[in-house]
């Protein structure tokens, strides 16, 4: 018997700050592109300082505080079975994005905090590198994930939030998956 074929999982997370040795997740997000399934939360954070270390463009960025993410933070025990929800989608599977490395890096450390097992892929698929080769775009060429949307005709409804970013980047992977060439092997 051979091992299913692992599924890509986009994840995109918003944080107090850009390092996850100190900053917090505030907002997750995932969708499995195979089956459409997806998980959204708002764990508690895990450091009870995590306000006075939050980096101010971080919470600009993220609008934190403007859409009233913290109405919706879920208590300690909750948030642990969120994590595990989530551990549970990624086993085996590839975690891709528009930042994957970002994202990977917050969500190990927080399932770590939790002493959650994942058994993810160490494999990560970048959504700029992977339009580049189907789009033919020159890989030294920086591209965004909202430049890739405006390519691609994709309207990103709740930019910088967890579930929006995350949704978009799915419609963007799908929408490139169905226009790659078919490639002949050598």
């Amino acid at each position: 018997m051979t091992d299913p074929q692992p599924r890509l999982i986009v994840v995109d997370v918003e944080t107090s700050g850009l390092d996850p040795d100190v900053h917090d997740v505030l907002e997750v997000a995932a969708i499995d592109l195979e089956t459409g399934a997806e998980l959204h939360f708002v764990p508690t954070p895990t450091r009870r300082s995590w306000r006075t270390r939050a980096s101010d463009p971080a919470m600009r960025v993220n609008r934190y505080y403007e859409r009233a993410v913290y109405e919706r933070t879920l208590d300690p025990a909750a948030t642990r079975t969120a994590w595990e929800e989530l551990a549970t989608m990624l086993d085996g599977n590839i975690i891709g994005g528009a930042n994957p490395w970002f994202d990977a890096a917050f969500v190990d450390r927080a399932l770590g905090f939790h002493s959650v097992e994942c058994r993810r892929s160490h494999r990560l698929r970048d959504l700029a590198t992977y339009a580049a080769g189907v789009m033919r775009i020159d890989v030294n060429e920086p591209s965004s994930a909202a430049d890739i949307f405006d390519i691609l005709g994709i309207s990103n409804e709740e930019a910088h939030s967890a579930l929006g970013d995350a949704r978009a980047t799915a419609m963007a992977f799908r929408a490139l998956s169905r226009n790659q060439p078919d490639l002949e092997v050598l």
